[in-house]
């Protein structure tokens, strides 16, 4: 099936800028060697990029203390750079546990309910947590409050073997997402205004993935009672052999509606007859997503007059009668997989960016055919159609509307 933008196609083609590509550097913690990555301008999530080089300074995670095992039992490690505030060691875990779902409810779930969690088919272990939204520099995200020493396994590897990082969580201060952190223009090492239910300043300590889809930032568990959020209104779940779509039902139907039950790794969806989007609802969803171009983007923006990449998504889907998840991540799980050589317009391009977890899906676009995509780049930029991107490519998913709807 072949579905075009003919109308539009010599009026959008002006918007098409120049290649530029922007190097970045990301250092976890001193000393540590630097992971280092070309990033498109066209698709990358790079603040300004466009206007000028990126200062590696602003990719800096916080110094690292003394390593925990160099340090007595009895001792705290201290970390200069914040202000020689002393905090007990985060210790190092002894292995990684895969997070594959992650919970979170508008009200504490009680013990019983965690309970339940645990004796799900399939489940191997949970973590009880605090997870609320809350503004974070005037930006709204969704925050979770965590225990360092007992979060730290769940997350991806660079991002749990860096030291430095999970002291700067120990102390007080707030991790933002890559996206975040770059998209929302956030001040690396800066203080900023975070607000649930108390408004409290927070030093931003670090810019870096936990691997779980939709979460903007993470905070002590002591941080998180002090702006207000409740206790237990999260739990990420690992249930590394089960059927992750079968445990989420599971969940669901142990809990209630009232939960948000998320996917965090890559769902493998068989078939006999997929249920794909009509050539109505293709040329409705290009035509909507069409018509925001030049429309600027800003993190977290979900339109009508300002967008995010996944915003531009989920809006032109709704567009077109199809209930879609509203973060990329979750947009990956939403159908099957095809070949960028097999890509038909309506299909997603989706993009891994993030140094921190060179797996993580970080940004979307909607492929518009003739190897162009609409897209939502990045702050400072705008909606726009432009030739795909290779550049950290990760793959096609052509949604199916009954597994999106079930996402969303």
């Amino acid at each position: 099936m072949q579905v075009r933008l003919a109308s539009l196609t010599s009026h959008l083609r002006r918007f098409a800028p120049a290649a530029m590509t922007v190097a970045a550097v990301l250092t976890a913690g001193s000393g540590a060697s630097a992971v280092t990555m070309r990033l498109g301008a066209d698709n990358q999530h790079a603040a300004q990029a466009a206007a000028a080089p990126v200062s590696p300074a602003r990719l800096l995670l916080p110094n690292a203390p003394a390593p925990a095992a160099a340090l007595p039992a009895d001792t705290t490690a201290k970390d200069d750079s914040a202000g020689s505030t002393a905090v007990a060691a985060v210790p190092r875990p002894h292995r990684l546990i895969e997070a594959s779902l992650l919970i979170t409810s508008d009200r504490p779930l009680s013990k019983h309910a965690i309970a339940s969690v645990r004796n799900v088919s399939g489940v191997t272990a949970t973590q009880a947590l605090s997870a609320g939204h809350a503004k974070v520099d005037g930006h709204r995200a969704l925050l979770l409050g965590v225990n360092p020493a007992t979060f730290r396994p769940w997350t991806p590897r660079l991002t749990a073997r860096s030291q430095g990082l999970w002291q700067s969580i120990a102390r007080g201060e707030l991790t933002a997402s890559f996206d975040m952190g770059h998209d929302a223009v956030l001040p690396l090492g800066g203080t900023v205004p975070v607000r649930a239910k108390t408004r409290m300043p927070m030093r931003v300590g670090a810019f870096a993935s936990v691997g779980m889809a939709g979460v903007d930032a993470v905070v002590s568990d002591a941080e998180a009672r002090a702006m207000g959020l409740r206790q237990r209104t999260g739990i990420v779940v690992s249930a590394p052999h089960a059927d992750a779509l079968t445990v989420r039902q599971s969940i669901r139907d142990a809990l209630g509606s009232h939960v948000h039950v998320y996917l965090l790794r890559e769902v493998v969806v068989i078939r006999d007859a997929g249920e794909f989007l009509t050539r109505v609802q293709i040329n409705t969803l290009l035509q909507t997503a069409a018509h925001q171009v030049g429309k600027p983007y800003k993190w977290g923006a979900e339109g009508p007059d300002s967008f995010d990449c996944s915003g531009l998504v989920q809006y032109s889907f709704a567009a077109a009668g199809i209930r879609m998840p509203r973060v990329s991540e979750q947009q990956w799980f939403a159908g099957p997989h095809v070949n960028l050589a097999d890509a038909m317009p309506g299909d997603l391009l989706f993009w891994h960016n993030d140094p921190t977890d060179l797996a993580n899906i970080d940004h979307v676009a909607i492929y518009a055919g003739n190897g162009m995509m609409l897209v939502a780049p990045h702050t400072g930029d705008y909606v726009k159609y432009v030739p795909v991107s290779m550049t950290n490519f990760a793959g096609v998913v052509r949604v199916d509307p009954g597994i999106a709807a079930q996402l969303g």
